[in-house]
């Protein structure tokens, strides 16, 4: 049967993304080199794993069995390459992923906290964008996140660490950028938007929820934090944000963060990937928890 690893590797992606085009992208891979290893991976199975049509992908009953079986496999092959390269000499790297360029008092002390604990493994940043509310966890880019907010998180196991409040960030010279400001405020002002693939993690930001149906009136698009920032300070729309963002913006920023009474909290977690059990990632889990409850619980 000569199963390969790069044929199990490339079928979950393509389970977790049920999307050829996101798995391909997730792999670095031309998108019909990935369909050819999933035609050959059922070829070797004897039977179809997925379900295919020009408008969505579906696991099948025997997709679903290999996949619960698979992501423990490709965790426990990459666990023992890291044990290989231990064992020679080599320091094992964790890569730790962000999903945007925001400073988190919580994230860097549980950094400190995972240094001390593990001085032999080499931490590695990895800084995304507001495309991926996975922070590269999805793509292979990172091996655990710093994650936030509801997003899609099939594939992933989530930890909760800590909240923040929410507010919304405006021009200085804005009509609401003093006295009272009340949810319904918020609603009716243009916003920004940018072009996630993820609808869950896209309709948040833009404050859907609590639109009760209503469109929100979008005046333009960003890719970066730096570009939305821009666009606010020139008076184009608000936008949705949090505590953390108020490092960033000074006096003289041109900008202001206001908190909105209504909004829940913002919602921290650790991102991995669905049965990673690797140990340094385990031990990385568990720096994360005691860390933000250290912090929050100092608070």
């Amino acid at each position: 049967m000569n199963v390969e690893l790069r044929h199990l590797r490339a079928f979950v992606a393509v389970a977790e993304e049920l999307n050829f085009t996101r798995a391909a992208e997730r792999l670095h891979l031309a998108q019909q080199a990935l369909s050819k290893q999933i035609r050959q991976l059922e070829e070797r199975v004897g039977t179809e794993l997925l379900h295919r049509t020009t408008r969505k992908v579906e696991l099948t009953p025997a997709g679903v069995a290999l996949l619960e079986q698979a992501r423990p496999l490709l965790s426990g092959a990459d666990e023992a390459v890291a044990a290989a390269r231990a064992a020679a000499g080599e320091s094992a790297t964790l890569t730790v992923g962000f999903v945007a360029s925001v400073t988190y008092d919580e994230a860097g002390a549980i950094l400190e906290a995972f240094r001390r604990q593990r001085p032999d493994v080499e931490l590695f940043m990895h800084f995304g964008d507001l495309l991926d509310p996975s922070g590269g966890i999805r793509s292979g880019a990172a091996d655990v996140a710093f994650a936030h907010g509801p997003f899609d998180a099939s594939g992933l196991e989530l930890e909760p660490l800590w909240s923040e409040p929410m507010g919304v960030l405006m021009a200085a010279s804005h009509p609401l950028a003093e006295g009272e400001l009340t949810l319904e405020q918020v609603l009716d002002e243009p916003t920004l938007d940018f072009p996630t693939a993820d609808p869950e993690w896209r309709d948040f930001w833009r404050l859907g929820p609590h639109r009760g149906g209503r469109p929100a009136r979008v005046v333009g698009q960003f890719h970066a934090l730096d570009s939305m920032l821009g666009a606010v300070r020139a008076g184009l729309g608000v936008n949705l944000s949090a505590d953390s963002i108020q490092p960033l913006i000074g006096p003289d920023s041109g900008l202001v963060y206001r908190h909105v009474d209504g909004l829940p909290p913002l919602e921290h977690f650790l991102a991995r990937r669905a049965g990673d059990r690797r140990q340094v990632v385990e031990e990385f889990a568990t720096a994360a928890r005691d860390g933000a409850r250290q912090v929050t619980g100092a608070r």
